[in-house]
């Protein structure tokens, strides 16, 4: 799996992850736990299979999340 995406918004990654489901896209945010994003500053990052990413980076792009 790669990354796509990184965020430290939780309200972005209920979104991001209603959109994948939506779209059958498997996915991992890795850290997306709020008292490490908080407390260790950290960020969770969108990890996605490799066949998929780029059809990921696509609608994240029309969702406004990313630019090309």
């Amino acid at each position: 799996m790669i990354e796509v995406f990184s965020t430290y918004n939780q309200g972005d990654i209920a979104f991001i992850k209603s959109v994948l489901d939506g779209e059958d896209i498997h996915y991992y945010f890795q850290g997306e736990s709020t008292l490490m994003m908080v407390a260790a500053g950290s960020y969770a990052r969108l990890l996605v299979e490799e066949n998929q990413a780029e059809r990921v980076r696509d609608i994240l792009q029309e969702m406004g999340f990313i630019q090309k």
